[in-house]
């Protein structure tokens, strides 16, 4: 069911929020957004982050109630990106919300989904 998914999402978030180190998700997103596409490695990973992003990365090939939910946010989570990349000459604003708990959800689910490959 929806809550259900959305409770999962809940869940994880907290997890994966510990999961990804505090310094690097604004460098490897603007990297990303230089052409580095394969820029998001075992690098953004704590040892926990990496096994936490294995699990994620196999549910969402494998639920779809989950692939569609992830699809969801991280597709919010773009376009809430680029709005503020619009207003942004500088990247804080975009950086605070890359290191922010929900930016890290987004940079992990993106990257399970396979979206920043």
């Amino acid at each position: 069911t929806q809550l259900h998914v959305v409770e999962s999402l809940n869940s994880i978030s907290m997890d994966i929020a510990r999961a990804l180190d505090n310094q690097v998700p604004a460098e490897l997103w603007q990297r990303y957004k230089s052409g580095e596409r394969k820029v998001f490695t075992k690098r953004l990973y704590t040892m926990r982050g990496q096994q936490l992003f294995d699990q994620i990365a196999q549910k969402y090939r494998e639920d779809v109630e989950f692939r569609s939910d992830v699809d969801r946010y991280t597709a919010d989570f773009e376009q809430l990106i680029a709005q503020a990349s619009d207003d942004d000459r500088d990247n804080m604003l975009v950086d605070t919300y890359l290191t922010s708990e929900t930016g890290k959800v987004y940079l992990m689910l993106a990257h399970a989904a396979g979206r920043l490959n």
